[in-house]
């Protein structure tokens, strides 16, 4: 299960989830702050190339991983600069919980959430 969760922030640091995709369940959840729940593989895969084109770099490292029975903690920080040439930086965690050796759930929590909110006119 490490090494899946590993290759999840590996994924997303390359944004090519072609080595990610044989591990998530055809019925994975994808909860990401700010938009409604992912529901099924190609949902969820479109909606992570959806998150990352808003990022013309970015970059994960992962300070811990914590493992209780079918369940894992992604302890993590990241930085990068955004499309519009921001610098961009960020703390969090991301759930994952797995089934038959498969992603079934990821679910993210970040410590500054104000990308999400969104914007007025």
């Amino acid at each position: 299960m490490k090494n899946i969760v590993n290759g999840i922030f590996n994924a997303m640091n390359l944004k090519d989830f072609s080595e990610m995709e044989p591990y998530m369940d055809q019925d994975i959840v994808f909860d990401f702050p700010g938009v409604e729940p992912a529901v099924g593989k190609k949902r969820v895969l479109l909606l992570l190339q959806v998150i990352l084109r808003n990022y013309k770099e970015i970059q994960f490292d992962v300070q811990h991983i914590i493992l209780e029975d079918n369940k894992a903690v992604a302890i993590w920080s990241n930085k990068g600069l955004t499309k519009d040439h921001t610098h961009y930086s960020n703390k969090g965690l991301t759930w994952v919980e797995f089934k038959n050796g498969k992603i079934v759930l990821l679910s993210d929590y970040f410590k500054d959430t104000s990308f999400t909110q969104k914007k007025s006119s």
